[in-house]
């Protein structure tokens, strides 16, 4: 088994074979052996670029337009995060982050779209264009090149400066992905975000006026959110408009300080297969039926074909529920 990083540990097993390697774990009988940690590749550029042709494209591109009517490849700009929301689990790159050059980036997106057109990219980041100067540089590298495709990234709402914004327009950027999590500042400030609500609602405006479709994760059930903190989740939802969002419930990852704070209310409740679809797995402020309701009640919020019977019938049973818990 590889643990974290594995190119260098994959390129030296392949050389020594069966010698087993730095970043690797092994069973000796009934025994697990380490070969010791492995430090991460401090200088992602000194890595080669992918080996795009050992990749089937032909049959990546019919899956995609069958499944969905566009072509979308994944790109990557970076390895980590530094911020530390204390229900993230972070077992690969821990609080690092380390960053391709902005030219290395524009480079393959040139690459991937002489050779294969797409029609758009995901950069799957975990949080694309943490220095608002690499992302000023990447701007410029990629209109130099020619270089833009569509693309749709993860970031954070207090990264999404005006500046930012113009130049990830520039680059191409057509959707931003942002954990906004909540409406309301208390719970920000229990999950450690380092957010505040009103920079939320700036980025959404900055994005807007970009024309980049803004998009929020939501987060519901943190531990003391109340049916106040979520009318201001509500309310943030109904003023800003984002495009589009996703709904969780907060879940309790191993190694977590937020898992720490909630495992004795978890029972044995303890593996993602007891999560269930938005399944609370400790003791929330109401029942999973009732933060199901709330999803989809958000979702029709959001939905450009909003249907006015489901919407209402959406939000009655979001009362009722509520009601039913009082």
């Amino acid at each position: 088994m590889i643990l974290g990083e594995l190119e260098m540990t994959l390129l030296e097993l392949a050389k020594h074979w069966p010698e087993q390697a730095a970043g690797t774990a092994w069973r000796d009988g009934d025994q697990v052996r380490f070969g010791g940690p492995r430090a991460p590749v401090a200088m992602l550029d000194e890595l080669p670029p992918p080996a795009w042709d050992l990749v089937d494209v032909s049959s990546y591109r019919r899956a995609w337009l069958d499944a969905h009517g566009y072509f979308s490849l994944n790109l990557v700009s970076s390895r980590g995060c530094p911020y530390r929301c204390n229900w993230c689990a972070k077992p690969l790159y821990g609080d690092s982050y380390r960053h391709y050059s902005a030219a290395r980036v524009a480079a393959e997106m040139e690459c991937v779209k002489s050779q294969f057109a797409p029609d758009q990219i995901w950069f799957a980041d975990d949080i694309f264009g943490l220095s608002a100067r690499w992302t000023r540089e990447f701007a410029a590298c990629v209109e130099q090149r020619d270089a833009q495709i569509p693309f749709r990234m993860q970031s954070r709402c207090d990264l999404m400066t005006r500046d930012t914004v113009d130049a990830l327009k520039r680059a191409g950027c057509s959707e931003v992905w942002m954990g906004a999590e909540s409406g309301s500042q208390k719970i920000l400030d229990a999950m450690d975000k380092g957010i505040r609500v009103d920079q939320i609602r700036e980025a959404r405006e900055n994005l807007r006026r970009h024309a980049i479709r803004a998009c929020f994760f939501l987060q519901l059930g943190y531990l003391g959110e109340s049916w106040e903190d979520l009318e201001q989740t509500i309310r943030l939802v109904r003023e800003t408009r984002p495009d589009d969002i996703g709904v969780s419930v907060s879940y309790p990852l191993p190694n977590t300080r937020f898992h720490q704070i909630v495992q004795t209310q978890m029972g044995r409740k303890a593996n993602w297969r007891d999560s269930d679809d938005l399944e609370i797995m400790f003791q929330g402020a109401f029942p999973s039926e009732f933060y199901r309701a709330l999803a989809d009640a958000l979702h029709q919020e959001v939905a450009s074909s909003r249907n006015h019977a489901q919407y209402q019938q959406a939000w009655d049973k979001v009362e009722q529920l509520r009601c039913a818990c009082c």
